[in-house]
């Protein structure tokens, strides 16, 4: 999540839709006083500066535990992968309370609830994606994550509750859908999509009046790219799992079922 007083925006990080590589384009252009939650430990390894508003973060009580860990690894190791893991953490545990337990991916009321001023007066946009994509690349980075072996069909089944396994569930929420809307209802000014994202990432930053140099910092997907097609990986029985998961945006956006667009046989 960003919110950019700079520039007079909020920035909705839905869960994946190359949030952190939007978040990390724009963050050479933010402000001294702009909040970012999250993606800090990539902006530190892109060579990147924590700004004012991040380091207060880093000073709040709630974070302080936290600080004082990634002082020390500095100190002991230098500019180490733990070291910047921890202060995105400590960011992340100065809002955790007052905002979400993933601040991350706060749901929209939450934002609005801590932010009221900036959520009436800012341009908010957010990103999304077709969720049967969405659930795939869930599962695959669960299953990178956890470093288990699990078919896809299992980690919808954890993911709805048929069955119990914490181990391999997201963080946050699984529905990208609280994040933007409010009773149901959209709340932010421009919902832009993945399967578009370049395109509507160069209008939103000119809209923004931010210089957009053409290129988004590489997606972290890209380095784990799937070889097969999206209908290869379902069947009914998984369709009805996402569709029940997501339903309020296949609905919305009229998303069609990755089994009706099969080649016939």
């Amino acid at each position: 999540m960003i919110i950019s007083h700079k520039y007079r925006f909020i920035f909705i990080h839905c869960r994946k839709v190359a949030g952190s590589a939007i978040k990390t384009t724009l963050w050479p252009h933010l402000g001294p006083d702009d909040i970012m939650i999250g993606s800090l430990d990539e902006v530190l390894q892109r060579g990147g500066q924590l700004n004012r508003a991040a380091r207060k973060a880093m000073r709040h009580p709630r974070a302080l535990n936290v600080t004082r860990k990634a002082a020390l690894e500095r100190w002991q190791h230098g500019d180490t992968a733990r070291y910047r893991n921890l202060v995105n953490t400590a960011v992340k545990a100065r809002y955790r309370r007052s905002l979400f337990r993933n601040p991350v991916h706060p749901p929209a009321e939450s934002a609005k609830a801590m932010f009221p001023h900036e959520w009436e007066n800012y341009f908010k946009f957010c990103f999304v994606r077709n969720p049967y994509e969405q659930a795939l690349s869930e599962y695959s980075h669960q299953k990178r994550n956890s470093g288990r072996e699990f078919d896809f069909v299992y980690f919808l089944k954890a993911l709805s509750g048929e069955i119990e396994d914490r181990d391999i569930m997201p963080s946050g929420l699984t529905s990208n859908w609280p994040l933007y809307t409010i009773n149901d209802q959209v709340a932010v000014d421009h919902v832009g999509r993945y399967e578009n994202l370049e395109e509507d990432f160069a209008w939103l930053c000119e809209q923004l009046g931010i210089h957009y140099q053409g290129r988004l910092h590489e997606e972290k997907v890209e380095k784990h790219r799937r070889t097969k097609k999206l209908h290869d990986w379902y069947d009914e029985g998984s369709v009805e799992r996402v569709h029940k998961l997501y339903s309020k945006e296949v609905e919305y956006f009229s998303v069609p079922s990755p089994v009706d667009e099969k080649p016939m046989e």
